[in-house]
């Protein structure tokens, strides 16, 4: 009697393919996620926009909080297009490059406001105000540079592997060292902001002093989050279906 023939390579093939797929639709529902509620948080902030924004003069703040603002939705569309767009006979190189600078502008204006918090928190000390500039410029060259250097270093294809497109939704490990740098400066921009609390203004009922320093510790506290969560999913979810939690 002969033994039945069992395809188990079909067949694996067959679940590892409909488990790419999974993971694929899933990646694409969370960017567009991710884009609609930046949407709704735009229209329930707006007021407070209206309010505090529109009619100020054009300053560094300003500046920095319009870019924040809207380079954002940018930034969240082209990810969200990269995510669900089909072109697989495309070029995408100079889409990518954008995106990410796009992303990084963004990531650089809300710093740039969280520095502006901090300085101001700091009765406007000058001389600190410098040494959180220089520091943000220095993290900000490691961790593009780094980044780089690891991806050159990364094993190369197999030349005998098929060319693959650059259209391709996904990110490599080494990303995570530009969320471990923002990390460092906003735990190092939150620990300024506390030890002043409670070196100058421990027994200040202000209002607005207990509004800035609430404010700034709980929304550098939801970033803090986020780009540990971001890390985290770098270094667990496999490489061919990565989405940030940025957007």
């Amino acid at each position: 009697m002969v033994a039945p023939i069992v395809n188990t390579g079909i067949q694996t093939a067959k679940v590892e393919i409909s488990e790419h797929i999974f993971q694929m639709r899933f990646i694409d529902s969370c960017a567009v996620a991710g884009l609609g509620v930046l949407i709704f948080d735009y229209f329930l902030t707006l007021g407070a926009e209206v309010q505090w924004t529109w009619n100020r003069r054009w300053n560094a703040s300003r500046v920095l909080f319009v870019i924040s603002r809207y380079m954002t939705f940018v930034a969240a569309g082209m990810t969200s297009y990269g995510a669900i767009a089909t072109r697989a006979n495309e070029n995408c190189l100079h889409f990518s490059q954008a995106s990410n600078a796009i992303h990084i502008i963004s990531i650089v204006a809300a710093e740039g406001l969280l520095i502006i918090r901090t300085y101001a928190f700091w009765r406007q000390n000058k001389k600190l105000l410098a040494v959180l500039l220089v520091l943000a410029a220095i993290c900000l060259a490691c961790a593009v540079s780094i980044t780089q250097v690891v991806d050159d270093l990364a094993a190369p294809a197999n030349p005998s592997d098929p060319p693959t497109s650059n259209c391709t939704f996904e990110s490599s490990r080494s990303s995570a060292i530009q969320y471990g740098f923002l990390v460092a400066y906003e735990l190092l921009l939150m620990s300024l902001t506390v030890f002043k609390k409670y070196q100058d203004y421990r027994y200040h009922n202000s209002h607005l002093v207990r509004t800035i320093f609430q404010g700034a510790v709980r929304y550098m506290t939801a970033i803090i989050f986020v780009s540990v969560a971001n890390i985290l999913i770098i270094a667990v979810v496999p490489v061919g279906c990565m989405v940030y939690l940025l957007i």
